[in-house]
């Protein structure tokens, strides 16, 4: 970013900007799956004398989904940032114009996560009111990550500060209020007006620079990369057990011998940079196992909520949302959402990614215990097993599903219908005639 130009006050880093630098390294880390976070790790070891990366001994497997039992070997990276903020919202909104609308914008977004449009022109494309309006822009706003549907730079980073908990003092006040001061460098100028000592400046600006500009980057690369599974479930005994599975991680592994004779120096820039690589690679540690530990709590409740599936009692999975999770470990929807973003769990039976574990529930009834791949799989049974002569009528298969207890209408069966490619009743019985 341009900002950080000319910026040359003595900064002395503050406890509050270390935790929270090392809260977004987190996240950022959490967010990878294991080939990204190995080539995010070897970044860092170029920069650090003292962190040397232990490479995995990974290799390429075929993954699997528990919805349509197709198997594939490389994933598909093309378009991801909008696929995940999709994700987010069938995985956290009711099915309402509201939702339908946020989808709109989403749509709507460029590469990098803005929202070009005007709301002018957003109101002259959609027949909406302007509180609505607000209102879809403020969920859209929320999703992970952090920044995504400003308009532009300034409500970009803005954005980013006031939604985060650990946003340095005066941070979000010289984005509101000095922005254009801020793009010219006038350092002095925003210090006088908010009588900021220059270590809270310091630790502002500091913070300012570590914000991110283009929020949609991480997820807009075209290239394809393996699968690599880095959980790993089994039954022993009868049990379900979850494991990580190490051999699939990289290792960060701290390089003592130069430690020893760098501490070996009387010079004071020595001992200064010998003593923040020292704390980069702690903080490196501590926010390696916080993944794995995040990744393992996210992956319990997977497996707990799968459990049928899991132990192949039932080819189809039970209704699970973001926040069913997100409420039971008391941490942000955001944080399972980026638990999951990327990652997969291997079976006796197969490789899955973590997201195809998570299914609506069924009409909307979020106090049923249905889920709609259980429900579609309904739908697919029915049609094998009727009179080929006489196939049942998308109205017809809506009653039967009710009849289960699925709360489904016709046009919904027409829509799931559509999605797994069976055909319409009438084609049904001319294909019949045909086979005949």
């Amino acid at each position: 970013m341009a900002m950080n130009q000319g910026f040359s006050l003595n900064q002395t880093q503050s406890q509050k900007l270390a935790l929270t630098q090392g809260m977004r390294q987190s996240i950022a880390m959490l967010r990878l799956d294991a080939l990204d976070l190995q080539d995010y790790l070897q970044e860092i070891s170029l920069e650090n004398p003292l962190i040397n990366v232990k490479m995995p001994m990974m290799a390429p497997v075929a993954t699997s989904s528990p919805s349509s039992g197709e198997s594939y070997q490389i994933k598909d990276t093309h378009g991801s940032l909008f696929a995940y903020l999709l994700d987010q919202v069938h995985l956290t909104m009711r099915k309402t114009p509201l939702r339908a609308l946020v989808i709109y914008l989403i749509s709507q977004l460029e590469p990098s996560g803005y929202l070009p449009l005007s709301d002018e022109e957003i109101l002259k494309q959609v027949a909406v009111s302007p509180i609505m309006l607000l209102d879809a822009k403020t969920l859209l706003q929320r999703l992970d990550p952090p920044g995504v549907g400003a308009h532009d730079l300034q409500e970009c980073l803005l954005l980013q500060a006031e939604n985060d908990a650990d946003a340095a003092p005066a941070a979000a006040e010289i984005l509101r209020d000095h922005f254009q001061a801020l793009k010219d460098h006038r350092w002095t100028a925003i210090q006088k007006k908010l009588d900021l000592t220059d270590q809270q400046f310091a630790t502002a600006m500091n913070y300012i620079q570590s914000l991110s500009a283009n929020p949609g980057l991480p997820y807009n690369h075209t290239a394809t990369s393996y699968v690599i599974p880095e959980l790993r479930v089994t039954t022993r005994g009868g049990k379900l057990s979850l494991q990580i599975i190490q051999h699939n991680q990289p290792q960060v592994v701290f390089a003592e011998e130069t430690y020893d004779q760098l501490k070996q120096s009387t010079d004071a820039e020595v001992a200064e940079y010998i003593q923040d690589r020292y704390t980069q690679y702690q903080t490196i540690v501590y926010n390696i196992q916080r993944r794995t530990d995040t990744l393992m709590m996210v992956g319990r409740q997977i497996v707990q909520a799968q459990y049928a599936f899991f132990t192949q009692q039932k080819k189809t999975i039970a209704p699970l949302l973001l926040r069913d999770i997100a409420q039971k470990l008391q941490i942000s929807e955001s944080t399972v959402s980026r638990a999951i973003n990327d990652k997969y769990i291997e079976t006796g039976f197969g490789v899955f990614p973590l997201k195809d574990f998570f299914s609506r529930y069924s009409g909307g009834d979020e106090g049923a215990d249905r889920s709609v791949d259980q429900m579609t799989d309904a739908l697919q049974k029915l049609v094998a097993a009727e009179d080929p002569a006489a196939p049942l009528s998308d109205e017809q298969l809506a009653a039967a599903l009710q009849a289960q207890g699925y709360q489904v209408a016709r046009r919904t069966v027409a829509k799931y219908r559509k999605e797994k490619h069976i055909p319409s009743s009438a084609q049904r019985r001319r294909n019949a005639k045909l086979k005949g």
